[in-house]
Parts: C-alpha cells; sequence; structure tokens
C-alpha cells in the first residue's frame, strides 16, 4: 500500500482515505496510517470506519498520522442501527464519535445512508447531531451498488427533496477538499450538513478519485466495472508501477453508468468508500 501511494504521489494524489470493509479490525492499521503519512506529498490522511472500535483507538490512530475521519451512521436508533448492520452496538459508535472530536480529529464526518422505508424519517434527528456537535453531517443517496443497491432502486431518497424542506440551510462556497459534498450551515449550529448526491446530481466532471481495492486492483470509476490488477506489476515488474498507474489514472471513465441498469460486479464492502 504505501509503494503504490507513493506512485500516486508523484502524479499529484494529495489525500488518501483509508476504508474497508472495517479498517479498524486491522491490528496493523496505525502503522499502515504512519507509513502513509511519512509520504511528504500526502497532505491529508483519513478513514471511513463504522466506529464501533474507535474509541479505544482514535488517540492512536491520530498519533500516527490520521487527520479526519468519516464515520458510517446510518441510525440513531439502537434496534434499527443493530438490524442495518448486522449486530452493531449504536453505543460503542457514538463514544466513538465523541472520542474522535475529543482527540482532535477534523473533521468528524457523520455518514448517513438515506433508504427510503427504513431511515429517512430520521433526517431531523441527524440535523441536531450537527447542531450540538463540531461534525459534518453527511446525506448519501443510495447507489444501485451491490445487490441490496440494485434491487432497492425504488428507496432512493433524494437529496434535492430534502434541502427543499429546509429553507435554513446556507450554501457553503464549493471546495475541493469537500470532494462530491455540497456543504451548508445552518446558523447557530456547531457543526456542518453535506449532501452527496449521486443519483439526483452527478459530479462526474469534478470527480478525481480512484480506488485501490483489497485485493490489489485499482479501480477508477465507482459506478464501472473496470478494474486494474496490479499485484503482478508489483511483484514481478515494480519499476513499471508508476507507468503503469498513471496510464490508469488518465483514462478514468467520464462518468458512471448508474443510470444504464448497472450491475455492480462487486458490494461496497469489497470497494471502499
Amino acid at each position: 500500500m504505501e509503494r503504490i501511494v507513493v506512485s500516486m504521489a508523484k502524479l499529484g494524489v494529495k489525500k488518501v482515505r483509508i476504508t474497508g470493509g472495517e479498517p479498524l479490525i486491522r491490528e496493523d492499521v496505525c502503522e499502515i496510517i504512519s507509513r502513509i503519512s511519512n509520504i511528504p506529498q500526502i497532505e491529508a490522511l483519513s478513514m471511513t470506519t463504522n466506529g464501533i472500535h474507535l474509541e479505544d483507538r482514535a488517540e492512536a490512530l491520530k498519533q500516527a498520522g490520521l487527520k479526519s475521519i468519516n464515520i458510517s451512521l446510518d441510525s440513531l436508533q439502537s434496534s434499527r442501527f443493530e438490524y442495518i448492520t448486522g449486530g452493531g452496538r449504536l453505543p460503542a459508535t457514538l463514544r466513538g464519535i465523541e472520542k474522535a472530536v475529543n482527540v482532535g480529529l477534523d473533521p468528524v464526518k457523520i455518514n448517513m445512508l438515506l433508504i427510503k422505508g427504513i431511515n429517512e424519517d430520521e433526517v431531523g434527528e441527524f440535523f441536531h447531531l450537527a447542531k450540538d456537535y463540531p461534525v459534518e453531517v453527511r446525506f448519501i443517496e443510495l447507489m444501485p451498488i451491490g445487490s441490496f443497491g440494485e434491487l432497492n432502486r425504488n428507496k432512493i431518497v433524494s437529496n434535492t427533496d430534502i434541502i427543499a424542506v429546509h429553507p435554513e440551510l446556507q450554501a457553503v462556497t464549493e471546495s475541493l477538499q469537500n470532494g462530491p459534498a455540497k456543504i451548508f450551515t445552518i446558523p447557530g449550529y456547531k457543526g456542518k450538513i453535506g449532501f452527496i448526491s449521486a443519483m439526483s446530481h452527478s459530479f462526474c466532471e469534478s470527480c478525481n478519485r480512484i480506488r485501490l481495492t483489497c485485493d490489489g486492483k485499482i479501480k477508477p470509476c465507482l459506478g464501472s466495472n473496470g478494474e486494474f490488477d496490479i499485484t503482478g506489476i508489483l511483484r514481478d515488474s515494480p519499476e513499471k508501477l508508476d507507468e503503469i498507474i498513471e496510464k490508469i489514472i488518465f483514462n478514468k471513465p467520464k462518468g458512471h453508468n448508474f443510470q444504464e441498469a448497472f450491475l455492480s460486479e462487486r458490494g461496497m464492502d469489497q470497494i471502499g468508500g
């Protein structure tokens, strides 16, 4: 991973996010963070986690070089949270969020995947998280990736509808640091509100992300099945790695295929957020 990031950094990559599955189940996650954070060109290093183990590891992650963190939180109701996560415990994740704020990870982002009929009734409660805490609460539209997303296209909640019923939202000037999110503030709130709207408002033209999967493949676009296996290059011809990665990056697709009955060959747990 370190060698691949070094190669990508030569091409201008400045931000890295460690995702999963769940990265905090790896015993060596702090070593991974430390190695990547010590690459001179990397200016921002973040992680996406379900937060269950975050309370115990937040301080060590910060010391290792982690700058910010994204925490997946799809419900503030204990029984619903357990159902969505397949057995997770909401109190552990909430304590992890609090610990992340306290150790100085900044920003702390809360990612809520909206699913019609399951959790869209909690939008107001999530707004209040941003009112009471210095976090960025982000609402993410369901994408047709993996069997759940593909079979539940009718459960997509449009972020446009949420924004329309909250006139108190004040748009923040766009920034590359926000990635695909459109960010808003509300007077009197300690935190911010963000919307990631891949379905209702495509952001492909400004997308500059590529993904490295856990089995050694580079995936240039989340909404495409195109992948490039670089494990053989790493093993047999490491001197060609820079050249190969450059070709992959500069041939990134112009846009996703979500509107074309797209069937993903991987689930999000195999791709990374």
